[in-house]
């Protein structure tokens, strides 16, 4: 029931024009990553996690992440908070990306989001 309702308002957000961005925070192992991949199919999947991928990610640039990944779940954001100012500004120059940022450290994660 509680997954059905989560499930249903981050649909309803995403297709609203606010929601090209979306975050979703929560203690670990709550099942976020679970309910962003059933929402989002068809989003590439992007681990923060590992270290030598989250360098690559780093070096992207706006045009880069519009490119390669249009549409994208990041997990494990706040392991990486220059990516948050990555996908600021793809959001900023862009209209037609969509992310969903994901973490479990709300703390960390909210000093970066304005």
């Amino acid at each position: 029931m509680k997954s059905r309702f989560l499930k249903s308002k981050l649909l309803q957000k995403n297709n609203s024009p606010l929601g090209r961005i979306i975050v979703l925070t929560g203690a670990r192992q709550t099942g976020k990553t679970t309910l962003a991949r059933n929402c989002f199919p068809d989003y590439t999947y992007l681990s923060i996690e590992d270290p030598v991928l989250r360098m690559e990610y780093r070096e992207l640039t706006a045009t880069q992440w519009k490119h390669f990944y249009p549409t994208a779940i990041l997990d494990e954001v706040q392991k990486e908070p220059q990516l948050i100012e990555s996908i600021k500004a793809v959001y900023d120059q862009f209209t037609e990306p969509r992310y969903l940022l994901l973490g479990s450290s709300r703390l960390l994660l909210m000093q970066k989001i304005k």
